[in-house]
Formats: structure tokens, C-alpha cells, sequence
């Protein structure tokens, strides 16, 4: 799991880092707060946060940006302390709600503490985790130049995203050296921790 650096104090992160499902690093991230498996893009408000986006439009800037991404995006609200919320009319919570989930595909998910933060964020690991392909733009699409072909092909092992796949082929050089390498070899690739790197050995042997 890589989280962005603004996040290192909170105590959904303290959780992750002592939490024995993830491997956790942590970095400044362009978009959202998390990312899951190389997968799942992770947006985390508050509830004053979440009010407040509605309020000067930020909550759909920031949806439109994350659409744009190559990962799936979600929203995840946390915590009690609705009084920010309960502030503002009904139909302005449930239209921005709507307008995530519909126009741009990105779920909100409630979460009471950062205790329950972290088990849904397990939940959605062990989700995407069986899936052959995680990018939604992989399906059809064949790159032409040689770089991106490359990069295609190593999106197609379990739990590697573009940003692994990027990481993989730089350490590695080369995919035929990726596919060689074992499971110590693999965990050398900041991402790649063992459990990726164990799927990932099972499907080339």
C-alpha cells in the first residue's frame, strides 16, 4: 500500500504500518490518499472535509482528476462528527453522492473509525487480488511503441499496476529479466512486497 506523505500522522496510517496484511510506503502522491494493491485509488475525508468540498466544489475537481486515472477510484468518509454535514440541505449530500457514483463512477464508502477504514481496505485487497486484470483500459488496447508494449505485458501479473510495472522494468531492465527473477529477487522492487511477489512466481511457474 502506498500512502501520500500528508498521512503519516493520522491513525488510519499508523494502523496500516503496523498491520501485518499490507506493505506499506509511503511517498507524495499526485492524486488521493492511498492506493491499494497497485490498484485501487483511495480518496479519505472527514466528515468537516467532505462538507466543505461540496461546498467550494473541490469534492468533484478532484473527482474528475481521479477519473482520469488508470486506477479505480474511490471516496471513503471516516468518522462520526456529521455536524459539518448536517449543515447543509439533504439534496446537496445526496446530488454530490449521485454525481460520483453515476457521472464519475467513484464510490463514496462510510467508515465509523480508522479501525474500520483499515478493514475495508483489507476487504477491497482480497477483491481485487483475484483478478487477472486490474485496469479497466487494458482490456482491447494494444500499445504500439516498444516501451509501452513492455509495460503492457508486466500489467498483466497479479497485483501489478503501471507504477509497479514501471518500477519492475526499471530495476530489471528488461521483462525477460522480470520473469526470471525469484521471489527474494522481486521483493527488492519497492511495491513488491512478499505476498505480490509469491503470486507472482506462482503464475510464471
Amino acid at each position: 500500500m502506498q500512502i501520500d506523505l500528508r498521512e503519516r500522522g493520522s491513525r488510519l496510517a499508523e494502523l496500516a504500518l503496523n498491520s501485518d496484511h499490507f506493505n506499506v510506503g509511503f511517498e507524495r502522491l499526485r492524486l488521493g490518499d492511498y492506493i491499494i494493491n497497485q490498484a485501487v485509488l483511495v480518496e479519505r475525508k472527514s466528515s468537516d472535509d467532505l462538507a466543505a468540498s461540496i461546498i467550494d466544489g473541490r469534492l468533484f475537481r478532484q473527482a474528475r482528476a481521479m477519473a482520469r486515472s488508470p486506477l479505480r477510484a474511490v471516496f471513503l468518509l471516516e468518522g462520526p462528527g456529521e455536524s459539518a454535514l448536517l449543515k447543509l440541505h439533504p439534496h446537496s449530500i445526496l446530488g454530490a453522492c449521485i454525481s460520483l457514483a453515476v457521472t464519475w463512477r467513484q464510490p463514496l464508502l462510510i467508515s465509523r473509525s480508522p479501525e474500520e477504514s483499515l478493514l475495508i481496505f483489507r476487504f477491497i485487497a482480497e477483491q481485487v487480488q483475484g483478478l487477472d486484470v486490474l485496469e479497466l483500459t487494458r482490456c482491447g488496447y494494444r500499445p504500439k511503441r516498444s516501451l509501452r508494449r513492455k509495460l503492457f505485458v508486466l500489467q498483466g501479473l497479479p497485483g501489478v499496476g503501471p507504477k509497479l510495472a514501471a518500477s519492475l522494468l526499471s530495476h530489471f531492465a528488461s521483462v525477460e529479466k522480470v520473469m526470471a527473477a525469484d521471489a527474494s529477487q522481486l521483493r527488492q522492487v519497492r511495491g513488491c512486497g512478499p505476498k505480490k511477489a509469491a503470486a507472482i512466481r506462482q503464475v510464471l511457474e
